[in-house]
């Protein structure tokens, strides 16, 4: 395209050249014919010039002797001025016939001029003057007439001048206007042509790459020529293949990590293994585009690597009776190296033996090792891939192998967990049925005197009922009596409540009233520790929870903090709302928890209690709380007291039915 348009523009220079060439051309030749015009006017005025001087002197004569007549003097100067005018012509250039005319003219005024001198130095008679005047005369209308024949032809030749002159200017005019004219066409289409030449190329790549950022990759443009645009289109027609192939890369890409995503997902049901790994070989089957998956796991009863999961094998049983020993196996795994194993057709498969079917059925194969910790757990085996496999086939046939491996290990783990976790809730179980049994034991002594009390009122106004003879004294008796077994009877009953062992049971709790009965419980051994309770119950909602373990949980913290105050004190309960949590703030008046004790209260059998306590409380209690989605913490400073602040979730009521 290049030389395109520097040929077009030097034709183009060509041609505006060759019209200015023409246009000076006629130019000239129009100047030319013009001087020769102007100079055929300028012999014109002198020959009108001459035929005046003539005329003058012919009347100058005429008019000598009469009051009419001029000076000699002016008569000389005219005779001069003619002779000057005749010189004058001369010196023009003419043709032969008329610078022989003017030859002639010259001499007859050369005549003239002796014929003048004569009559003017004449001094003789009259009838000589007047001859000589007459022969002057004569020679003066011979000259005058001689003038008259020359203008004619002057003039004749005067008008074809002119007449060619104009002609030549009319041709000159035309030629030009064509010649501009057809400049003009030829540059427009020169112009055209080139718009075309540059405007189809850049069309065709605008309306390519149009079509390209629309989605259609791989679009081609039909233009080809042999200049820079050819070659541009040519390059965007490599590049739009390119990217093409790139797309159908990135999708590929994207199927196979979409079929990895999905694999993957095949695993969290670790439960269902085995219909996992199936699941898991018809994916590989897809996304390497192999017909055949086999998955071999290490049986150890068996001492080899049998089939496990498979996809895709044809003659059906054909890969069922296939298996690897573990010697074989592990042979191979040192010299590959742990790599994967890769028989494409064509390859020498000596060093993959173990690995190629006696039958010879499969075009290709390739395995990896299923590994974990340097064990081989299994080898994963595909087959028949059209084309043979590629290092990309390899690289995922390893995720996917590494996946399977951590599953199976997960598996384990997850059994081992499973295992674990049951003896942990058995232990936990047992352990907190211990706590509370402790904690009863330590609340009964304390709890004796509150039932104590009510035995004592009904065996005294039994005693009494026995003597008196009085029926209305005896119902009074009888009222008081029943009183005090009713409350009796609500103390025995809260206490097998809390020791009773029974399963998580979560219904509608009002914290306060939790609180309320376990400062019921907690009265009388406050009370023996002189201990004053103060309760601050904010205006806090329903809640979901266990009440039997909440009860428990703020029963380990208050009789803590009545044994932090063993010389009596304060003790302050106070429930709030802060954001979407009940806030429970226990405050003791005590000796304070030091930093390093502080650090392990809640650890299992951690107790500064010595022989007295279990350690298990606060533990429990921490655990209870974080059961609920709540959470437990400790302010304290030696010295100043302890706070206990415990935070519960506001969560929906259970429906109860």
């Amino acid at each position: 395209m290049r030389r395109r348009l520097i040929y077009s523009l030097a034709m183009l220079f060509l041609l505006f050249s060759l019209g200015a060439s023409i246009a000076m051309v006629y130019t000239y030749r129009i100047t030319h014919d013009l001087e020769s015009v102007i100079t055929l006017h300028r012999i014109e005025i002198i020959r009108q010039n001459f035929v005046i001087n003539i005329q003058t002197v012919q009347s100058n004569l005429f008019a000598t002797g009469t009051i009419f007549g001029k000076e000699l003097d002016t008569i000389v100067e005219n005779v001069s001025a003619m002779d000057t005018s005749v010189k004058g012509c001369l010196g023009c250039h003419h043709d032969k016939e008329m610078t022989d005319r003017l030859i002639k003219v010259n001499d007859m005024v050369e005549q003239y001029k002796e014929a003048i001198s004569y009559l003017v130095t004449s001094t003789a008679n009259e009838q000589r003057i007047e001859r000589l005047k007459m022969v002057a005369v004569s020679i003066g209308d011979s000259l005058l007439m001689r003038t008259q024949e020359m203008a004619t032809i002057a003039d004749n030749v005067l008008r074809g001048r002119t007449i060619e002159a104009v002609k030549a200017i009319n041709q000159s005019r035309i030629i030009l206007i064509i010649t501009l004219l057809g400049s003009l066409v030829l540059a427009l289409g020169i112009a055209v042509t080139l718009t075309k030449k540059i405007t189809r190329p850049v069309n065709e790549l605008v309306n390519a790459a149009r079509m390209i950022a629309s989605g259609n990759l791989g679009y081609k443009t039909q233009y080809h020529d042999d200049s820079e645009f050819g070659e541009v289109a040519d390059s965007f027609n490599a590049m739009s293949t390119a990217l093409e192939k790139e797309q159908e890369k990135t999708h590929r890409y994207i199927d196979q990590l979409s079929g990895l995503y999905k694999v993957t997902l095949n695993f969290y049901d670790i439960v269902e293994m085995d219909q996992a790994f199936q699941e898991t070989c018809r994916s590989i089957a897809d996304i390497l585009k192999v017909k055949q998956v086999i998955l071999f796991l290490y049986d150890d009863a068996r001492k080899a690597f049998v089939p496990n999961a498979m996809a895709h094998v044809m003659p059906e049983g054909y890969g069922a009776t296939m298996h690897y020993s573990l010697e074989k196996m592990a042979e191979l795994y040192q010299i590959s190296g742990g790599l994967p194993g890769v028989v494409n057709e064509g390859m020498d498969a000596n060093n993959y033996d173990p690995l190629v079917p006696l039958s010879g059925m499969e075009t290709n194969l390739m395995a990896a090792w299923l590994l974990t910790k340097e064990k081989i757990l299994g080898i994963l085996r595909v087959s028949d891939k059209e084309g043979g496999f590629v290092e990309e086939d390899a690289k995922i046939l390893i995720i996917l192998a590494n996946h399977m491996a951590v599953a199976m290990e997960n598996r384990e783990l997850y059994r081992d967990l499973e295992a674990k976790m049951e003896e942990l809730r058995q232990t936990q179980e047992q352990l907190i049925q211990s706590a509370k049994l402790a904690a009863i034991g330590e609340l009964a002594s304390n709890v004796a005197h509150e039932i104590n009390n009510p035995l004592t009122s009904i065996i005294g106004f039994t005693e009494l009922s026995k003597e008196e003879d009085d029926v209305g004294m005896i119902r009074k008796s009888l009222e008081i009596i029943e009183k005090e077994s009713l409350r009796a009877r609500d103390i025995v009953k809260q206490l097998l409540g809390f020791a009773r062992k029974k399963p998580l049971q979560l219904t509608e709790v009002m914290i306060n009233d939790v609180l309320r009965d376990v400062v019921v419980l907690s009265s009388s051994q406050a009370r023996m520790a002189r201990v004053k309770i103060s309760e601050d119950y904010g205006n806090v909602p329903l809640t979901t929870g266990d009440v039997d373990q909440l009860k428990q949980v703020f029963l380990n913290v208050i009789t803590n903090a009545v044994h932090a105050m063993p010389d009596g004190g304060n003790l302050t309960i106070k429930t709030s709302m802060q954001s979407e949590y009940i806030l429970l703030r226990i405050t003791d008046t005590g000796h304070g928890i030091p930093e390093d004790v502080k650090k392990r209260i809640f650890e299992p059998f951690f107790s500064t209690k010595k022989d007295k306590g279990t350690g298990l409380g606060l533990s429990i209690s921490y655990r209870i709380i974080q059961d609920h989605g709540g959470r437990i913490d400790v302010e304290s400073e030696e010295g100043k007291g302890t706070t206990f602040i415990i935070r519960l979730p506001v969560k929906v009521p259970v429906e109860t039915v």
